[in-house]
């Protein structure tokens, strides 16, 4: 065994030398990935928001950091796209809401600007990411939704492929969504679209049915003039709650706030965000079913501004 590691140790020293391999950089990269199981696996067990989002953001200014010396490695390019996107709806559009309702909209305003940076900054990764997938993405999306479409499944085919498909269509998605520039911003949706779809293709169960719950809330989003299906919305949420047995609570307050309200139907919106609101403790989405009881709670003060009746 010790003869195998002198072996190991001597091939990756002469790998360093022939191949001009930046030492910084590999050791960066064996950072993100030792990290890479707790991050996954474990944060979203921890039940205070008020201690995890700090580390959140800092993690997100880190992790620009690091890929100023490693700016091709995949898992870092994700996991900064994740934590600039979780930040930015998780707490600081949160907190925007939250200064709505007490009336303060100046503090509100420059919330939103704020997670309108990180969101810019999460599309703005994506891209690098999807480009170094692949150098032909550019030319893919120029040429329309059919030649990127096929873009997509040529790069984009095992399973272990799909979360890179999910975290970038989910950075589009939240990008248009909040954008200001309303439906000038929707140019991209069907390249969104298409990015998520393909990503529950090769693995629908991903994250709890994320996938699913994403093209709901296109579906509830959109007006109906635009193609907008708040039915068909619906059923792909419920679709997605059942895989978690409804323990991804998140699921629930998406259902509520865009499927509910695109269908104005109160007693669903009600009844939804209280199964949130009562439910007890799932360990596997403590902190994403903690943000979503807040998340239950302030809709439901706000309910008579979603409904007409």
């Amino acid at each position: 065994m010790i003869g195998n590691r002198l072996v190991a140790c001597a091939l990756l020293g002469l790998s360093l030398v022939l191949g001009g391999c930046n030492l910084q950089a590999l050791l960066i990269r064996g950072t993100v990935d030792s990290t890479a199981e707790f991050s996954e696996e474990k944060a979203t067990q921890l039940a205070d928001p008020t201690m995890v989002g700090p580390v959140i953001a800092a993690g997100t200014v880190t992790n620009e950091g690091l890929l100023y010396f490693v700016d091709d490695y995949e898992p870092l390019l994700l996991g900064t796209i994740f934590s600039n996107v979780a930040y930015g709806v998780g707490w600081l559009l949160a907190e925007s809401h939250q200064a709505e309702i007490e009336g303060n909209f100046d503090k509100a305003e420059e919330i939103n600007g704020r997670a309108g940076l990180l969101f810019a900054r999460a599309l703005y990764y994506t891209k690098r990411m999807l480009r170094l997938r692949d150098p032909g993405f550019d030319a893919a999306v120029a040429s329309g939704t059919a030649d990127f479409s096929r873009w997509v499944d040529e790069n984009f085919y095992e399973e272990e492929d799909a979360n890179a498909l999910l975290t970038a269509g989910m950075a589009y998605l939240v990008a248009m969504i909040e954008s200001e520039e309303g439906l000038a911003a929707a140019v991209d949706l069907p390249y969104a679209r298409y990015m998520i779809e393909r990503s529950i293709e090769l693995d629908p169960e991903l994250n709890g049915g994320q996938g699913l719950m994403m093209i709901g809330v296109m579906e509830c989003t959109m007006p109906a003039m635009l193609g907008g299906r708040p039915k068909v919305g619906l059923a792909m949420m419920e679709k997605a709650a059942k895989m978690e047995n409804r323990g991804n609570h998140g699921i629930l307050v998406a259902m509520a706030e865009r499927c509910a309200v695109a269908l104005q139907d109160r007693k669903m919106f009600k009844s939804l965000l209280m199964e949130v609101i009562e439910a007890g403790d799932v360990e596997e989405y403590r902190l994403p079913n903690k943000l979503a009881r807040h998340q239950a709670e302030r809709l439901l003060k706000q309910i008579d501004e979603f409904f007409y009746d």
